[in-house]
């Protein structure tokens, strides 16, 4: 009687891919994947007969066969991205901390522009009666706590900051250069930016006068109900430091890449390591932006015939290893 063994299925298997340069020895680890699949397409030739109406085929021969890779990356690491968007080297330009004060700027109507800076933010603290008064817009004012900042607007019972040092805290009293004080019943950071006339008389109103994306720091005038006039403003605002890098996509002519999936052991089935000497990896079909679920970059990668390993092992090597 033939006996079937469940040691030689292999079940929902895991397992982990890592690339490394062609003949590299040193490798990245791929992390999450939706998928890896493994196909192998041959093409033949058929000779038929001329010998009868029958045309039978006589011979038919391989003409061409091709190995290739398809995968999924749910991990979007900077290396996963370079490697699948065909990226160029990557870059750093980290936004540092900081602050623009009173610069002029020209909005256009119903338009986004740029203000240069991400995450871009206001300071604005509620106080009590002024003594020794008024505060004075462009003076600095500092907390009891140490806590310092420049006024960009003077509004009633609050002002509104901009490169503020420190941290303000409700209760404490604020003293500014010329000597007014008040004491704080409020401190808010707001996702907004400080925009004005020239003179910093009138304080225009974000949702009226203007929208505003604080995150990636892009303003726009609402022409139907701005009273700002000729688009001309000032505007002033902190923004946070950002890490930063970046990379030129479609860059590279192509990428090419030792290639090496290892099963899990825990998994059904024997253990099994795959090494694909040499591939070349391109993105394949969409890379969802907008979308439910995960942001998947799914590739194919073609394998190809490495001329440096011995005859007969050009394309890959399969290692079995028995469960237990």
């Amino acid at each position: 009687m033939i006996a079937s063994s469940a040691d030689n299925i292999r079940y929902n298997g895991t397992g982990r891919c890592y690339v490394a340069e062609v003949a590299g020895t040193s490798f990245e680890d791929l992390g999450e994947m939706e998928t890896l699949n493994f196909g192998v397409a041959v093409s033949t030739e058929k000779m038929k007969s001329t010998r009868n109406a029958a045309r039978a085929t006589i011979l038919e021969v391989e003409s061409e066969r091709d190995g290739t890779l398809t995968f999924g990356l749910r991990e979007l690491t900077e290396e996963n991205l370079k490697m699948a968007l065909l990226g160029g080297s990557i870059n750093t330009d980290n936004q540092l901390a900081g602050y623009v004060e009173q610069a002029e700027k020209t909005l256009v109507d119903d338009k986004y522009i740029d203000l240069g800076y991400l995450n871009v933010f206001l300071t604005k603290l509620s106080h009590g009666a002024v003594t020794n008064g008024p505060f004075v817009i462009g003076e600095t004012v500092t907390g009891k706590g140490g806590a310092t900042g420049e006024v960009g607007y003077i509004g009633a019972s609050y002002l509104e900051l901009y490169n503020v040092v420190g941290s303000f805290v409700s209760g404490e009293e604020v003293t500014g250069a010329g000597g007014a004080s008040a004491t704080l019943s409020g401190v808010e950071k707001l996702e907004d930016v400080i925009v004005t006339n020239a003179d910093q008389t009138i304080r225009y109103v974000q949702g009226t006068d203007y929208s505003l994306d604080p995150d990636y720091g892009y303003i726009r005038e609402l022409s139907a109900t701005s009273t700002i006039v000729a688009n001309a403003v000032d505007v002033s605002y902190d923004y946070e430091a950002v890490s930063r890098k970046y990379f030129h996509a479609m860059a590279a002519s192509s990428v090419q890449k030792k290639f090496v999936f290892v099963t899990d052991k825990d998994d059904q089935g024997p253990r099994k390591r795959y090494t694909f000497h040499k591939v070349q990896i391109n993105l394949n079909g969409d890379f969802p932006l907008i979308g439910e679920g995960a942001q998947i970059l799914q590739c194919t990668a073609t394998v190809l015939a490495d001329t440096t390993q011995a005859s007969g092992q050009e394309y890959y090597k399969l290692e079995i290893m028995p469960m237990g």
